[in-house]
């Protein structure tokens, strides 16, 4: 796996884990300023109001499951998709959800940055 690939998974596997810890400032960091997180209905969601429900456990993560992981490499953007379960309850409902979740990240110097997130149901 190439250096920058690895930076990615790292990146993601870090979103995964702050997301299960209710790490927020960790997220705050890692994601991009104007990242957006586009749920399963379709709800296109702002960096900072996902940290807010976060926060407020209207979305708690209990558990990430990643299956499959591939990466797509340009010069200086990528995409990671993953087939993952998550055991989350959302806006009050306790689900494992089943998804392919679609991350763009931008590289910046030699950092790569979460700019979009897609989750789509498997």
């Amino acid at each position: 796996m190439s250096e920058d690939k690895q930076k990615i998974l790292d990146v993601y596997q870090r979103i995964d884990e702050a997301m299960v810890n209710k790490d927020t400032e960790t997220l705050d960091n890692i994601l991009d300023d104007d990242y957006v997180l586009v749920h399963m209905t379709g709800y296109h969601q702002g960096k900072q109001e996902w940290l807010e429900q976060i926060e407020n456990e209207e979305m708690k993560y209990f558990k990430t499951m990643p299956q499959k992981i591939t990466i797509t490499m340009n010069v200086d953007t990528a995409i990671i998709v993953c087939d993952t379960s998550i055991d989350a309850r959302i806006y009050g409902l306790r689900n494992t959800w089943s998804m392919k979740m679609e991350m763009h990240f931008e590289k910046r110097g030699d950092n790569w940055y979460p700019v979009k997130a897609i989750a789509t149901s498997n």
